[in-house]
């Protein structure tokens, strides 16, 4: 019997091959440990309208396992209903985005499945709705736009920009939200306290285990929480090098069957 009672896994460049599939040795070794009773968990930063299908995929729902978006910020049980949801505080939607206008960095907000950016679009702004197979919704100003509660503000750009963007953003605001790259391209802005790592944290209590009954995959910076509290935090190959300095052990990479492998080992 494994110690292992969840299995929580980032999506891309973890689950996902660079060809965003699932190969067929990592999906096979993640519904064999289904079969001997280990839950799944999928952990993104996607709005969870772009993790459900992997859950599908996976028959997580069909086997009481889990999904959670917004790096945490929704969490979501087999018969999708929500057992944990942040929202990020409106009042700091104006000043940081008053940080983003001069730049050419892309602001893009979430509400259900519909996603919004402003009008700054760069190369790097239609990756999330191409991916998840969403429409881009383009308004003048997302500061005056937004009348609801948001789960995160994504900005996306060219990576040099997005760090000093990071930079400018953590100086104002470090003390007030989470702000952290998801990769190069992608910078999240975050409810204080928000990440994949209390989000599988509130899966745990609801499955009556421990963190330390949780073996855990990622690749990139904001997989780290995750990674360093669970039992076993495991980089993917592919990973960034704080990534992999953060984690137990580090597996092959996400095209080589990294899941797979680590799953054959530790399970």
């Amino acid at each position: 019997m494994s110690k292992y009672k969840l299995i929580a896994f980032d999506v891309d460049d973890t689950l996902l091959t660079t060809e965003k599939v699932i190969s067929p040795k990592t999906k096979q070794a993640l519904l064999n440990a289904q079969k001997n009773g280990i839950k799944l968990c999928v952990a993104s930063g996607r709005l969870p309208y772009g993790v459900k299908p992997y859950a599908e995929e996976l028959d997580i729902l069909n086997n009481g396992g889990y999904y959670l978006g917004f790096n945490g910020g929704a969490v979501l049980n087999s018969g999708n209903e929500l057992i944990g949801t942040t929202y990020l505080d409106s009042k700091y939607i104006e000043p940081v985005y008053e940080v983003l206008r001069p730049t050419n960095v892309t602001t893009m907000v979430h509400k259900g499945d519909i996603i919004y950016a402003d009008r700054k679009v760069n190369d790097y702004t239609h990756i999330e709705p191409d991916v998840i197979g969403l429409p881009l919704n383009l308004v003048d100003d997302i500061a005056e736009f937004v009348d609801w509660k948001l789960h995160k503000i994504l900005l996306c750009g060219e990576p040099g920009e997005l760090k000093e963007v990071e930079s400018k953003l953590k100086a104002k605001f470090a003390d007030d939200v989470d702000i952290y790259l998801s990769a190069p391209w992608f910078l999240e802005v975050m409810p204080n306290g928000v990440n994949k790592g209390l989000g599988v944290e509130k899966v745990c209590v609801d499955m009556g285990i421990s963190m330390d009954e949780v073996m855990a995959f990622g690749d990139n910076y904001n997989d780290i929480p995750m990674l360093e509290m669970a039992g076993l935090g495991i980089a993917m190959g592919n990973a960034e090098d704080e990534v992999k300095n953060s984690a137990d052990y580090v597996t092959d990479t996400c095209d080589l069957d990294g899941i797979a492998k680590a799953l054959g080992k530790f399970l």
